[in-house]
């Protein structure tokens, strides 16, 4: 019973992984919309940051990438690419967001290290 517990947290981890990637995104797209400067640029904005940071994590960060980084510089992107976030919440005045944005990627990469997922 405990062994098939730990099994499901695991699953549960990875499928928050894949929901925090998906906040990061929406978060990349309303920095996006908030900085444009004309409806043009809004809504270029709010769909080409996203979809930048989507192609770069998923050819060089996500774990089935065409092009694996090494340790340290996937690393690296991994903290730009989910500590963003926190940074442009914090800078769109959500703060209470921000932090448990933060949190909650500090303890899923916590699981994640803990579990070699």
């Amino acid at each position: 019973m405990n062994e098939i517990m730990i099994e499901m947290l695991k699953m549960f981890n990875l499928g928050l992984r894949f929901m925090l990637e998906l906040i990061v995104l929406t978060v990349y797209g309303f920095w996006g919309y908030r900085i444009g400067w004309g409806a043009w640029s809004r809504w270029v904005l709010s769909i080409g940051l996203p979809l930048a940071a989507a192609v770069l994590w998923g050819m060089l960060g996500a774990p089935k990438a065409d092009f694996a980084l090494p340790v340290p510089l996937h690393s690296l992107l991994e903290l730009l690419m989910f500590g963003l976030p926190v940074v442009l919440l914090l800078r769109m005045n959500h703060t209470a967001l921000a932090v448990l944005y933060g949190a909650v990627v500090l303890a899923n990469k916590l699981l994640m290290i803990f579990w070699n997922q």
